[in-house]
């Protein structure tokens, strides 16, 4: 039965009637700055989309499609992405459509940013400046573009912990809910399973103490683990073997090549063929040793034993009796990351892998056949939009590394309870997405540097980094009542502005 007239009449004057729009003028000019960096995000994305068509391809997009019916879980690529956006996304539309979904996670990302930050009592330009990354980096446009997994990663990361920051106090199932969604992130990037260590943190500091620390970190905990469990499951069914991907196998023997002195070394004779031929100051870079030298296909496994796992037990040996060697070599990619100007370093992928480019790119297989399948039509680039973007790119269009350290350095201070931030009521949330963020880069950098692998800082780094300035200055705005975040020591504040 349809609703009274005068019910209908109220809905339409609650939100088109002259008092509603008031409100959204109100709110317009209120939150003007953040309007207007959406905007220009939004207009980025549609010149991306209409200048790339139907989507760009790269050697991990092939292996995605290939794998979309099998959902083979033993490939180097996990299969959460194919799962939880490939397959539902192409049984209704195209890789066109594919690529238009990841541009809304996109900006539904700096949404979420800014949302949460005025929820948690950042000044609104502050909360509109740590959107800028997300919103409007063309590294972070550009993978939006791929057929790639990383827009799926930072927003399942993203969805976590603003779930865990939006409202206290922190409830059973806002704790299972965010645990299942960093679980799936770990189907999607295997480098998600750290992602553990700064959740179970959180649930530990954040809210009452006694047994209900541990009460809510087991809840998170297991609530990580479903998902985690049944991918682990199925890979058991499918190979007969625990496990969850194959694809560390090449990359931490690359990352064990490069510093390995096998004279040190106590290795089985079937192992040696792996130690590289290049003197120590000669070695090449993980990249190659990983995927351009001869020596991870020449091992001949002795029986029982297969050349992955030879692979990777001659890395745990190298990583075990050179362990200084190993976190020198970590460090240093990890400091990579927060150099100036993003370049490619010896040793290392291309950066120009994720740069816009004046014509259309191919990596790996003809890209034609791949778009026939799919549909999109066929690979087409528009040369002058193309050429505003790589213009775009290569000038202002990036997020300077020492930004996003100093960001990540705030988002630490503000964690340990430095001057103000000891009463701000700020001290877990700047832990989370902090901590989130420094775990994802390491725990890549432990295999490879790889500037794709960078692109989480462009989501968590800004937002820990925000919290953290918001807690260090006492900048904070009264919140509504239930918004407010748990200080690491003392639980839970009545509202950010209380401690203040």
């Amino acid at each position: 039965m349809p609703a009274p007239v005068s019910q209908r009449l109220g809905w339409r004057e609650r939100w088109l009637g002259r008092d509603a729009r008031s409100r959204w003028r109100l709110g317009a000019r209120r939150h003007w700055l953040f309007l207007a960096l959406l905007t220009v995000g939004t207009g980025l994305r549609v010149v991306t989309q209409v200048a790339y068509r139907p989507a760009l391809l790269f050697i991990d997009s092939f292996r995605y499609l290939e794998n979309l019916q099998e959902l083979d879980p033993a490939k180097t690529q996990p299969i959460g992405y194919a799962l939880l956006l490939l397959r539902p996304v192409l049984s209704i539309g195209n890789l066109a459509t594919v690529v238009a979904l990841q541009h809304l996670l996109g900006l539904a990302m700096g949404i979420a940013i800014y949302a949460v930050l005025v929820r948690l009592g950042s000044r609104l330009w502050i909360a509109a400046l740590a959107t800028v990354p997300v919103l409007l980096d063309a590294y972070q446009l550009q993978i939006e573009q791929n057929i790639m997994s990383e827009a799926l990663l930072e927003a399942l990361v993203l969805a976590a912990v603003v779930l865990l920051l939006w409202r206290r106090p922190l409830t059973l199932p806002v704790l299972a809910v965010a645990g299942a969604l960093f679980g799936l992130a770990a189907t999607v990037r295997t480098v998600g399973v750290v992602l553990i260590v700064p959740a179970v943190l959180f649930a530990l500091v954040a809210g009452a103490g006694g047994w209900q620390r541990l009460i809510r970190a087991a809840t998170i905990a297991v609530a990580f683990a479903l998902p985690v469990g049944i991918y682990a499951g199925y890979y058991w069914v499918e190979e007969g073997r625990v496990g969850i991907n194959r694809g560390d196998v090449l990359l931490l023997y690359g990352r064990a090549a490069t510093i390995a002195d096998c004279r040190r070394l106590d290795l089985p004779t079937h192992q040696r063929i792996l130690c590289p031929r290049e003197p120590a100051g000669q070695r090449l870079g993980v990249n190659e040793y990983a995927h351009s030298t001869p020596y991870p296909d020449a091992v001949t496994p002795p029986p029982g034993k297969t050349r992955d796992e030879v692979l990777r037990d001659f890395s745990r040996r190298v990583i075990i009796n050179q362990p200084f060697d190993f976190a020198r070599e970590v460090l240093t990619d990890f400091a990579k990351g927060f150099t100036w100007r993003r370049k490619t370093f010896a040793g290392d992928a291309p950066l120009s892998r994720w740069q816009f480019q004046r014509f259309y790119p191919t990596f790996g297989p003809e890209p034609v056949p791949v778009t026939r399948e799919h549909g999109g039509g066929r690979p087409t680039v528009i040369e002058p939009l193309a050429a505003f973007l790589r213009g775009y790119q290569l000038s202002v269009g990036y997020t300077p590394g020492p930004a996003l350290a100093l960001a990540f350095g705030a988002g630490v201070l503000g964690a340990i309870g430095v001057g103000r931030a000891r009463r701000s009521g700020l001290r877990a949330a700047c832990a989370l997405p902090t901590l989130c963020g420094l775990c994802l880069l390491l725990g890549a950098d432990l295999f490879h540097f790889s500037w794709r692998y960078q692109l989480p800082a462009l989501v968590l780094a800004p937002l820990g980094g925000a919290l953290g300035i918001t807690a260090l200055t006492g900048w904070i705005t009264p919140a509504r009542p239930g918004a407010a975040s748990a200080d690491v020591t003392t639980g839970v504040s009545d509202s950010p502005s209380s401690a203040s």
